[in-house]
């Protein structure tokens, strides 16, 4: 879980540095992503950080 709490560390950075609203998001193979705020399509949302 260690790797969740570093992403979303990195999204919030991205967020703050960007000006744009940033995800981490589970997808359906398991793995954890950043991506911009947008429509998940299936994966779950972790966490969404905000500039």
């Amino acid at each position: 879980m260690s790797n969740a709490i570093q992403l979303i560390k990195y999204a919030q950075q991205l967020a703050t540095a960007s000006g744009y609203p940033h995800i981490v998001a589970q997808v359906s193979g398991g793995q954890i992503i950043v991506m911009r705020d947008g429509k998940l399509r299936g994966a779950i949302l972790l966490e969404r950080c905000r500039p």
